[in-house]
């Protein structure tokens, strides 16, 4: 009965935010990596380790920048079915979540500046439990989304 992947995927639009975040985020390592020059020089470590704090910064820029954002895209898949919704997320261990509709509790619409500026909104859902987070969802999607899973919710007749 699960053997299908959950069809809704992200949309291609949140590539854009994605890409920003990692940049913004970059800058931090970079940050990092001048003050392990900053050291390196102030305390004679050996020169080859500015090799790699120069290296390294480049590598995480380039794969934060090019190559996550496209694979966060494809990791990240939901569905919502009469009694349950589905999530899959992962970039090399893939978790696949059911999350019985009765068993929710309530829902969050979570927004910040940056994804406000893209026009992207991440929704978490509450069991008793747990927490699941759909990300990267587009206002209009997490809208239906949020809709849809308040609709089935209030249609359960259960005394969970």
């Amino acid at each position: 009965m699960y053997k299908e992947l959950p069809a809704k995927k992200l949309d291609k639009r949140a590539i854009r935010y994605e890409r920003t975040k990692d940049i913004i985020e970059s800058f931090f390592t970079l940050a990092v990596f001048v003050l392990l020059m900053f050291l390196t020089i102030l305390f004679n470590w050996p020169i080859w380790l500015m090799v790699i704090w120069i290296v390294l910064p480049i590598i995480d820029f380039l794969l934060s920048l090019f190559l996550l954002p496209y694979l966060k895209l494809k990791a990240v898949r939901y569905e919502i079915y009469a009694l349950h919704l589905e999530i899959m997320n992962g970039l090399f261990f893939k978790k696949r979540t059911l999350i019985p509709i009765e068993r929710i509790q309530h829902i969050v619409v979570k927004e910040g500046p940056l994804t406000k500026r893209y026009g992207i909104q991440m929704i978490e859902v509450f069991t008793a439990g747990t927490g699941h987070e759909i990300p990267l969802l587009l206002k209009k999607d997490a809208e239906e989304l949020r809709i849809q899973l308040l609709e089935q919710i209030k249609a359960v007749k259960s005394d969970v």
